[in-house]
Order: structure tokens, then sequence, then C-alpha cells
């Protein structure tokens, strides 16, 4: 049997999905959910979920029930998103959701003109520029929660934004933990 550092290094980093998960438990009325029910939520599977519940809390992102570690939490998003996970635009024009300053959260503070980023999908009637979202399912798990949306929304705004979009999606983050 060949031991590997690395591969078993690899295993405990967090994935796309996870941040998805710690959106949702971002929610106090999500944390009372089931691994099920958060896992309906989130558009994963039972296993998935659990999983990523177990990378979040290894990465001192979750405490032991469930919940943000505000401060570790704002450390991670405000300052490690965008280089763990930078937004990336697919290069090509398409119709979905909106998200990051052209979401609903933010479309009262900034302006949107132009080809606004989207994530593709079936559920979203909005012609912009086609983002990849931190996960394939995250944008239909956004489009059945309002909240939830909103929150990936602020933290696209952190992956990829502009330093004015930073900031107000640090504000709206920190007021939400």
């Amino acid at each position: 049997m060949t031991y590997s550092r690395f591969a078993n290094i690899i295993c405990g980093m967090i994935k796309g999905q996870d941040i998805v998960v710690l959106a949702a438990l971002m929610d106090k009325e999500s944390q009372k959910l089931t691994y099920a029910g958060l896992a309906d939520a989130v558009r994963l599977s039972v296993a998935e979920t659990h999983a990523a519940v177990k990378r979040l809390q290894e990465a001192t992102l979750l405490n032991g029930e469930r919940r943000p570690v505000r401060r570790n939490v704002s450390e991670f998003l405000v300052h490690g998103i965008r280089y763990a996970f930078p937004m990336r635009a697919s290069g090509r024009i398409a119709k979905g959701m909106p998200t990051a300053y052209a979401a609903p959260v933010a479309a009262d503070e900034f302006a949107t003109s132009g080809m606004v980023p989207v994530w593709t999908g079936s559920r979203g009637d909005v012609q912009g520029l086609a983002f990849d979202p931190l996960y394939p399912t995250a944008p239909e798990a956004a489009a059945g929660n309002e909240a939830l949306y909103g929150r990936l929304a602020l933290i696209d705004m952190l992956r990829g934004g502009r330093i004015r979009e930073r900031r107000f999606a640090e504000t709206k983050i920190e007021e939400m933990l």
C-alpha cells in the first residue's frame, strides 16, 4: 500500500459545494435542518452535504453544532474566497440568473448597464455574460431560496467584484453573520 501525504491533504480541501452549504448555514433556520433537509435546500446529495459540513468543520468555518464561526467565515470570505474560487467568465453570452452586483440583493446599490454577470440555467431570463457558479447546482438552489440567492450573489461579489462591490458585499455578509 502506498502512502501519499499529498493525496491526504487534497481530500481535506474545501470545495465549491462546501461554500454553497456554508452560505445556506448562515441562516439560523437552515442550521436546524436535518442533513436530508439541508441537502434538499442546497440541491446536493445527503452524502455530499455531510462531507461538506465535515470539511467546513475541519477548516474551522463551522463549529460542532453546524453554526458558522463568525470571525473565521468573515476572514475567509473577505480575504480568501477570491483566491480559492475566483469568479471566471465562460466567455459566452447566455440567459440566466443575474449574480454579483446585478442580483436583487445589490440591484438598488449598483447601476447595471450592458452585459451583467449571470449564472446560466433554465430558470433565468436575463441575458448577460455567463459566469461559472461555485457549484453547478447552486443556481437551482438559489432559485428556490431568495436569502440563499442573496448570499451566493454577495459571495460572487467577493470572488470577482471591483473594490466598491467587494466592500458592499463585506458589509452585508458581516450583517448576516
